[in-house]
């Protein structure tokens, strides 16, 4: 029987239908993959602006609010409930008015305590006072007694030396006399200088205790002064302000609970976005506008604090400010950052936080095209175009949320 021969050429046509597949795959995956990814939009639902060339005012603005120029914070000394409450905010007060009282019982207790020991030690200190000027009473009896018995003893001595020159009297009563004479003499001389001694330390002592006295005093006043610190007073005369506390409501020492505003002027507090605070700097002048009238304004202060991404700006006005100001009142100020260049600008819009300024679609009839691009300062309107942009050219300025993961966009009428 014949052998059937299976013919070379049908597995040279199986091999070459592979390699065709498999490069048929290859070429539509590389395709795929290189394909651009397109994103469909009606015009209606985004925002196309030029690009354009003109003036670009490097100037922020900002909403600032009047504040009193000077104010006094109204702090509580002492800690504890809110008992009484005799001011309200907005009010005007004077010095040393009452604002609030609180009322702690522990620390009271403690006052009591130390109110009795200092007037216990004051009373002791009286007495030792009383002491030393009956010890100073009897050393000046004695002084006095030792003086007249010397007195009395050199009467007697120069009567019985008148008798016995005359020799009337007689030898024993001479020599008793001189005897007692001599006695009362070194009797006197010794409590005279026993007097003295006594007296230089007694009056070291008075001046020791009535030293002490007065201090034990002054910490009694200072204690009743302490005692006042439950009453909290306005500490300078103006209009109170930023004031919201409730009966028993628990008030700690050091803790702010208003402020004074003096009345003396205005200023103007704005909160500033934290991507200004190294381009802002005292002195920078601005403006605002009110009833149709501008003030210039300039920055006096900065406080370098940043609470929610935002830092303060003091301002104060220029020469003239306007009429009628109130605290509380709100206005634009536009601070001037540098003078007004010649620049490409893009005006502002929600695009910009989708894609940090570093790219942005182009807009080409009815397609827009991903393209990178660079960004310099900006202002309120507009930012500022460094590279990657040409005047006269449309871009999307409106949100990416939706385009941000494409790289065209077909813009549908």
């Amino acid at each position: 029987m014949d052998t059937k021969i299976v013919k070379n050429k049908s597995k040279l046509k199986l091999i070459l239908s592979i390699i065709a597949s498999a490069l048929a795959v290859s070429v539509f995956g590389w395709y795929f993959l290189n394909q651009k990814k397109t994103y469909n939009v009606k015009s209606e639902d985004i925002t196309i602006d030029e690009v354009k060339n003109g003036k670009f005012e490097d100037m922020l603005m900002v909403t600032a609010q009047t504040q009193s120029l000077n104010s006094s914070l109204v702090n509580v000394l002492e800690g504890g409930a809110v008992k009484e409450i005799f001011a309200e905010d907005g009010q005007m007060l004077m010095k040393g008015q009452p604002i609030a009282r609180v009322f702690n019982p522990n620390t009271e207790f403690n006052y009591l305590n130390q109110e009795t020991g200092i007037m216990q030690q004051i009373s002791q200190m009286r007495s030792s006072l009383l002491e030393l000027k009956n010890q100073e009473f009897n050393q000046d009896k004695e002084l006095l007694q030792s003086q007249n018995d010397y007195n009395t003893a050199l009467q007697t001595y120069n009567l019985q030396k008148r008798l016995y020159d005359a020799e009337i009297g007689k030898k024993t009563d001479y020599d008793v006399a001189l005897q007692n004479l001599n006695y009362q003499k070194q009797r006197k001389q010794i409590v005279e200088k026993g007097g003295a001694n006594e007296r230089i330390s007694r009056n070291s002592q008075f001046a020791a205790i009535n030293n002490s006295i007065s201090q034990m005093e002054k910490s009694l006043n200072i204690l009743h002064s302490n005692k006042n610190n439950f009453l909290i007073m306005s500490p300078a005369s103006g209009r109170l302000s930023s004031f919201n506390i409730s009966l028993g409501q628990n008030l700690t020492s050091g803790e702010s609970i208003g402020k004074i505003d003096l009345m003396g002027g205005y200023k103007l507090i704005a909160k500033v976005d934290e991507y200004y605070i190294n381009k802002l700097q005292i002195g920078i002048k601005g403006s605002l506008d009110n009833n149709g009238k501008e003030y210039e304004v300039i920055i006096a202060k900065i406080l370098p604090e940043v609470k929610d991404g935002q830092f303060s700006v003091e301002l104060n006005f220029i020469d003239v400010k306007p009429e009628n100001l109130k605290i509380g009142m709100t206005f634009g100020v536009k601070l001037k950052l540098s003078g007004d260049t010649q620049s490409l600008m893009v005006p502002k819009g929600n695009f910009y936080k989708d894609t940090n300024g570093k790219w942005i679609f182009v807009v080409k009839g009815n397609k827009a095209i991903k393209r990178n691009v660079s960004f310099g300062r900006e202002n309120s309107m507009y930012y500022e175009v460094l590279s990657g942009l040409k005047a006269g050219e449309k871009v999307i300025t409106s949100d990416y949320s939706e385009l941000k993961k494409y790289e065209i966009i077909d813009i549908k009428k």
